[in-house]
């Protein structure tokens, strides 16, 4: 099957793009920026979700489900990384010798017209992204912002900036990542994710290699100090500007704890050796739960400080933060009872999450959909050992994303080895429905409960804290 190359489409005479998969949040995002430049949008996918909705209230219109005529006034194709090659709307448009392209391809010619910052790695980038965005539009810096989660602040994963700054989040998963031409860049982490696709781990820490050379010369690279694996290749690329953050005295960009509690964390950061300078930004009264949100700030502030923003401004923006869909979303509170809802479904995520909300009094309770086989499969002693924070455990069936089942890799089995462990206490429902009856029967004030999963578990989650508002709290 040939596809064609970006370098083969002029998008001047461009007039109807094609999007396949486009409910996706990464498609929807480089949609919504296409139609606001002026050019004609449509699409289709599988599903109607809020990502479809969002788009048909800017007057795009989609398709649901793939039919091949719905491409037959296209006049250039993108497509998912999730989309088949076998897709009966590729191969309609390759009949009618309609360009096709995918998604990273069409994200690297928007690239093009902008100076860009990408955010890349493990964890933790849709809230980097967010941050730097906060910080860059309070600095009226007006960026071009593609993220892979919803901005509070936005409404929506995307902006269309007026300046010539551009603000993306990468996807590793398909190693497209590796070839995107950024300004300045980001990692945030580099943790066995994917590894079903590259192989190995050392592929994997290969393609962030390649990523980092097609950072510009005269730009920088902000990196986690702590992550071993962001280290290990570093030693390669002496002349970059690098600037590591983290807690360690060693950490060009250092935070200091002041105070946590349950609404936020207050710390200093402290910026070295910039402009042979030293500088301070003191007490920031940060709303997010976490060391590792305060990490994604200090990624922030890396980016920003290249920019010259005034330290004021990064400070204010940080405090005023709205946060980040499904990103330790508050969805309930009430009577001494709170519910979250939260995007982690890799162990470090999960651990990370437990380890922000763990209550000084009362107990955490953790809802859990594992999300794809491989995924649990190639990460399952470190799945078991992340919950241990957690008192009582719930997990639902895996979220499969259309992968195919493992022979011995499930959820009941998960849960199983969970209890051999004693870490935490574990329950196993086929169906959310059992789960929240559970939940009800076991509630009681000072408890939190956290949602976790990148499948369906989140509109479940979010049905349910209403249905509890008025149904089992009776208000």
């Amino acid at each position: 099957m040939i596809y064609y190359q970006i370098g083969n489409c002029d998008l001047k005479i461009i007039k109807n793009i094609y999007f396949i998969g486009i409910g996706g949040i990464g498609m929807s995002g480089v949609a919504e920026i296409m139609k606001n430049l002026g050019y004609k949008v449509t699409g289709s996918d599988q599903h109607k979700n809020s990502n479809v909705l969002r788009l048909r209230r800017l007057g795009i219109k989609i398709f649901i489900g793939h039919n091949p005529s719905n491409v037959e006034n296209a006049s250039l194709i993108v497509y998912s990384s999730a989309i088949s090659k076998n897709n009966p709307e590729i191969r309609k448009a390759i009949e009618l010798n309609i360009p096709v392209i995918s998604r990273p391809e069409m994200l690297k010619e928007l690239m093009r017209m902008k100076s860009t910052i990408t955010v890349a790695g493990s964890h933790g980038k849709t809230t980097t992204v967010s941050l730097i965005a906060e910080i860059l539009d309070k600095a009226k810096l007006d960026p071009t912002v593609i993220n892979g989660g919803i901005l509070n602040s936005y409404g929506s994963n995307t902006k269309l900036g007026k300046s010539d700054l551009m603000l993306v989040e990468t996807d590793e998963s398909d190693g497209s990542f590796s070839f995107l031409p950024s300004f300045g860049g980001v990692i945030t982490s580099i943790d066995n994710e994917h590894i079903d696709f590259y192989g190995s781990k050392r592929k994997l820490i290969e393609s962030f290699h390649s990523y980092i050379k097609n950072i510009s010369p005269f730009g920088f690279l902000a990196v986690s100090e702590k992550d071993k694996n962001i280290q290990s290749i570093l030693k390669n690329f002496k002349s970059l500007n690098i600037y590591k953050y983290g807690f360690n005295s060693s950490s060009d960009i250092q935070a200091k704890i002041i105070k946590k509690n349950k609404d936020g964390i207050i710390f200093n950061v402290e910026i070295k050796n910039f402009n042979k300078k030293n500088s301070f930004i003191r007490n920031i009264n940060f709303p997010l739960l976490g060391n590792h949100n305060i990490e994604n700030a200090l990624a922030a502030i890396s980016v920003c400080i290249n920019f010259n923003i005034n330290r004021s401004i990064i400070k204010e923006s940080l405090e005023s933060f709205q946060g980040v869909k499904r990103r330790l979303t508050k969805i309930f509170d009430k009577d001494d009872i709170i519910f979250y809802d939260d995007y982690a479904h890799h162990p470090t995520e999960i651990k990370e999450t437990l380890s922000a909300l763990k209550p000084k009094n009362g107990r955490l309770i953790a809802v859990v959909q594992p999300h794809r086989y491989s995924r649990l499969n190639e990460n399952y002693n470190n799945f078991i050992k992340s919950l241990k924070d957690a008192d009582i455990s719930i997990i639902l069936p895996i979220f499969d994303a259309g992968e195919r089942k493992i022979k011995g890799i499930s959820s009941l089995n998960l849960t199983n080895d969970i209890n051999k462990k004693k870490f935490t206490e574990a329950y196993y429902f086929n169906n959310f429905l059992k789960a929240k009856n559970k939940i009800n029967q076991i509630i009681k004030p000072k408890d939190i409960v956290v949602f976790m999963g990148a499948g369906s578990i989140s509109s479940w989650c979010n049905d349910y804290a209403n249905e509890f508002r008025y149904e089992v709290l009776n208000v």
